[in-house]
């Protein structure tokens, strides 16, 4: 059992992961109708039983960028000469750690002329990478036999007005394989975009503070389970 304490960064490795928690908390909020009492498992990693609906979660953070957010999140709980050394490597590797916060490596794209630069060299690869690689593993089997699946990808994204519909022109051309996600939730820094692949739309739904205090449920999630033996 990992231990929690009060206050301080969650444990790398817990009986129950937060995104899986997250993303559950997420969906029941905003599509209620849709998804009902989702079960925490694996392949799929959420379970609506009552539906039979799997859902996969996913990260669409680079891997790098996440092994700084969760060194950075340690830092005020360290003695200072160790916050020094961490703070100055975080600084080796593009990210600027102060008090306030932190700030990693810009992220921009290219655009000359009239026409929309090609989505998959733009920040939005780390999402569609994501997505790709989520696809190809639900066809390799060893996943439970559900009547639909759909994947939920966290991001610390922008979406540009231009992006959601060049987004699901790349999202179709992956959906060609025997088994697909039906929905596919990209969670945004500016709000939450469905893509229903079936019907071929996107859709955003405005979240704002509507998300406020979810990150604390999911936490409160983690810890239970973690008391559950």
């Amino acid at each position: 059992m990992a231990k929690i304490e009060k206050d301080r960064p969650l444990p790398s490795h817990t009986k129950l992961d937060y995104d899986e928690c997250y993303a559950k908390i997420v969906l029941e909020k905003f599509f209620p109708d849709q998804y009902e009492n989702l079960q925490i498992s694996d392949k799929p990693d959420l379970r609506d039983i009552s539906n039979n609906i799997g859902i996969e979660v996913t990260s669409a953070i680079p891997q790098s960028e996440q092994e700084a957010m969760a060194l950075a999140c340690e830092i005020p709980y360290l003695e200072k000469e160790k916050q020094d050394k961490r703070i100055a490597y975080l600084k080796k590797k593009g990210y600027n750690y102060t008090q306030y916060g932190m700030t990693g490596p810009g992220m921009g794209y290219a655009w000359t002329g009239l026409d929309y630069p090609d989505i998959r060299n733009t920040w939005c690869k780390y999402f569609l990478s994501a997505v790709e690689t989520k696809m190809k593993k639900l066809n390799t089997g060893g996943y439970a036999s559900m009547k639909r699946y759909d994947l939920f990808v966290n991001s610390e994204l922008f979406i540009d007005d231009w992006m959601p519909d060049e987004l699901l022109k790349v999202l179709i051309t992956y959906s060609q394989r025997p088994i697909n996600y039906s929905f596919i939730y990209l969670l945004s820094l500016d709000g939450l975009f469905v893509f229903n692949l079936e019907k071929q739309t996107v859709s955003p739904v405005e979240t704002g503070e509507k998300l406020y205090g979810l990150g604390m449920l999911a936490r409160k999630m983690v810890e239970e389970g973690e008391e559950d033996d």
